[in-house]
């Protein structure tokens, strides 16, 4: 049951419907094969440079972002990939903060602030949620809609 079909020789469609950026291979690759397990394409980057030099050859749907990474957090990520990859959704984890403001969130075209240790479950409630919105609109929100904005613990 896959999510994304792409298109030949199209150049915007995506190369992986998620981009997981987390600096914990662990973690990172229980989420990727969470994701798989749901039929999504996933690639999952260790820092966040790299991710920012690949984000443009990968084109990612979505885009999960640490925010602890070892050389840039989640945040400087975000701005970068809204610039480079505009129509990617952006989500930010973290478990060693919890004050990223609704403005903060909304500058960067953040979706979403997930706190660790992400469930299972709410993580891909919440890729679905930004999946059918990227898909009928053509491009993420950049403010979530009412009612969809939740800060998951």
């Amino acid at each position: 049951m896959k999510k994304h079909i792409p298109i030949e020789d199209d150049a915007s469609a995506p190369a992986c419907d998620v981009l997981i950026v987390e600096d914990d291979p662990t973690q990172a690759e229980e989420f990727a094969a969470y994701l798989r397990r749901l039929g999504l394409s996933v690639q999952a980057i260790y820092c966040g440079s790299e991710a920012i030099h690949r984000v443009g050859e990968l084109r990612p749907r979505i885009a999960l972002l640490g925010y602890n990474l070892p050389d840039l957090d989640g945040v400087t990520v975000a701005e970068r990939f809204r610039r480079l990859s505009p129509a990617t959704a952006l989500l930010v984890m973290s478990g060693r903060i919890d004050w990223l403001s609704d403005l903060t969130l909304r500058k960067f075209g953040i979706y979403q602030f997930l706190n660790k240790p992400v469930e299972m479950r709410s993580l891909g409630k919440s890729i679905r949620q930004m999946a059918r919105i990227a898909t009928r609109t053509g491009l993420p929100a950049l403010t979530p809609p009412r009612g969809l904005a939740l800060l998951l613990s």
